[in-house]
């Protein structure tokens, strides 16, 4: 087996209880990282109490000069990586002691790697992916594996390709597409080997609420790979996600409009019949997922 060494890139924001348990975790491993980076993007909240409770050599602290995102904090890790592969972590959650060494055995025949995961909040709830290649026809169809908590890719490859800093939304899929498109090999571990903390406002939750101006940055990592997608999956896409909760929102029409807009009639058609979403639009019963 070859003995890849790791970096780990651990990106925080105001949450240093949060990272006490992320970097516990990281520090746990049965395969030890080379390195851990824990890039602070600016936060306000004072981080003293958390990281006076570690051994200040095992990891690096780097806080950024302004807020600027997790893209960029993730671009300011692998700029620093000296590892042969780098583990994306997010404050928020927490590996097993044994997610190094899957991945590390993972990675004797691929170049980047996804997993399962189960939910912090309630450990019983699993999301695991059966499928273990994933090539450009299954990531045309979304991030169905996990988030970048789960990620870990071949520095070489991750420094090429870097993380979009103008994506607000589906960085993963974003940097999963091109991962595909660079021909490398790229597999799931379909078994959950991190804990999955949900965000106190979710994200259903929050595009539920999400005034109309705010979907068209959603749009953009579609748009950037329109090309990529093909005319029917890009509009399928599109279509999802403007109408996705299309039946708690109360400007209904506005939100078809701008499916019609951007994602044309028939993909708006299929996403309120084909998907059942007309009865939630009609408020006679819940939309699918």
């Amino acid at each position: 087996m070859k003995n890849y060494s790791f970096t780990v890139v651990i990106t925080t924001y105001n949450r240093p209880d949060y990272l006490l348990e992320s970097l516990k975790g990281a520090l746990n491993q049965t395969v030890k990282p080379k390195e851990i980076l824990v890039i602070d993007d600016f936060s306000s909240k004072d981080y003293r109490d958390v990281l006076e409770q570690f051994d200040r050599s095992t990891f690096q602290y780097i806080k950024l000069k302004e807020p600027s995102g997790a893209n960029v904090a993730r671009n300011t890790g692998l700029d620093m990586a000296t590892g042969d592969v780098i583990a994306f972590l997010d404050d928020d959650d927490v590996w097993d002691p044994d997610y190094l060494e899957q991945h590390l055995a993972a990675l004797q025949t691929a170049d980047a790697a996804t997993c399962g995961f189960r939910f912090l909040e309630n450990p019983e709830k699993t999301r695991i992916n059966p499928i273990v290649d994933i090539t450009q026809e299954v990531i045309k169809n979304g991030n169905k594996f996990c988030g970048m908590s789960g990620v870990t890719c071949k520095t070489a490859l991750a420094k090429q390709l870097k993380f979009d800093m103008e994506l607000k939304n589906s960085q993963d899929w974003d940097f999963f597409v091109r991962i595909t498109l660079e021909g490398a090999t790229f597999v799931n571990i379909p078994k959950p080997i991190y804990n999955y903390r949900r965000g106190h406002v979710s994200i259903s939750t929050e595009v539920k609420s999400m005034p109309i101006e705010k979907v068209y940055p959603r749009l953009k990592a579609f748009k950037k790979h329109r090309a990529f997608l093909g005319t029917h999956a890009y509009s399928e896409r599109v279509s999802e996600q403007v109408l996705s909760f299309i039946g708690d929102k109360s400007n209904k029409l506005q939100w078809i409009k701008v499916s019609l807009q951007e994602a044309g009639f028939i993909a708006t058609w299929n996403a309120l019949i084909m998907r059942r979403l007309m009865p939630k639009l009609l408020g006679k019963g819940k939309a699918s997922a």
